[in-house]
């Protein structure tokens, strides 16, 4: 797999809360620290340790909306105090929304000489997972789609392996029908997996443009960049789906946005015919404006 496509394709961690370096004080030469993963079960033990510090570096409205109650939230104004200030032999347990970023937060405190740091396996998503009944009753294929591939028909919202909901799993097999009877029963459409994709993401994967269209219409956020920074769009590119590059280009897709490694949507063009149709759009959509 090139270095491009494997940017848009594998979700990857960032160090710090921003891009901005921070240098560890009376760093040593050299010192290894260790940081661990840790369970959900495990997480739940170690908060009967009241000096723990819990750390959520979610964005701050994610922040507001829901978090842990003995969480500080851990962001660019208050990470360099915490570093500095804290004792070292204060356990740190750190969680980010699925788990990546939060593993270099982890590794950062330990280069600071914190003997005890801990990443949530999973994240804040797999630690407090969602919750939403139907809102009309479900065909019995659904159901039994459902059932087999291991998730509740109780709740639309459940989530199975890494994290994923029915109605990603549903849009990455091109499963139409029953993709679009959950959206009909109300699943969200703003979740995402582990890796920061969601249902959008997943249909184009699949390359069914109407299912694309239908997430669009529910309200799924088009240009959700996943934890590499990749878009919908980016993968469309890598992969070559022309009506489907050219569909989202139309619904308004952001052609400016980049994976945290700097590339583009054009810069990940599988072919020729995807990257003339893009800069096609790009000079049409400059003379008008």
């Amino acid at each position: 797999m090139s270095a491009v496509r494997r940017a848009v394709t594998c979700a990857a961690p960032t160090a710090t809360v921003s891009d901005r370096k921070i240098e560890p004080f009376g760093h040593r030469e050299g010192m290894t620290m260790k940081w661990t993963i840790v369970s959900i079960a495990e997480a739940e033990l170690m908060l009967e340790n009241d000096e723990l510090l819990l750390l959520d570096m979610r964005d701050y409205r994610a922040y507001l909306e829901n978090h842990h109650p003995r969480a500080l939230h851990l962001n660019d104004q208050n990470l360099r105090a915490l570093l500095k200030h804290t004792d070292r032999s204060v356990p740190v347990l750190i969680y980010c929304y699925h788990g990546h970023r939060s593993q270099d937060m982890a590794q950062l405190f330990s280069d600071f000489g914190f003997t005890s740091c801990y990443s949530l396996d999973g994240g804040y998503e797999a630690w407090f997972p969602e919750f939403r009944l139907a809102s009309q009753e479900l065909s019995d294929n659904l159901l039994e789609w459902l059932l087999i591939n291991g998730f509740d028909p109780e709740n639309v919202d459940h989530r199975s392996a890494n994290n994923e909901t029915a109605l990603m799993q549903l849009c990455r097999l091109g499963q139409r029908d029953l993709a679009l009877e959950m959206l009909a029963a109300g699943t969200r459409v703003s979740l995402t997996n582990k890796d920061g994709c969601n249902a959008l993401w997943m249909a184009v994967q699949s390359g069914d443009q109407a299912l694309v269209h239908a997430l669009l219409q529910a309200g799924t956020p088009l240009n959700q960049q996943n934890d590499n920074g990749a878009t919908a769009l980016m993968l469309a590119m890598s992969l070559g789906q022309l009506p489907v590059v050219r569909y989202l280009l139309n619904a308004g897709a952001d052609i400016t946005l980049t994976t945290i490694d700097g590339f583009s949507a054009e810069d990940v063009a599988a072919n020729r015919r995807v990257l003339n149709e893009f800069n096609q759009w790009k000079v049409s959509h400059a003379k008008a404006a």
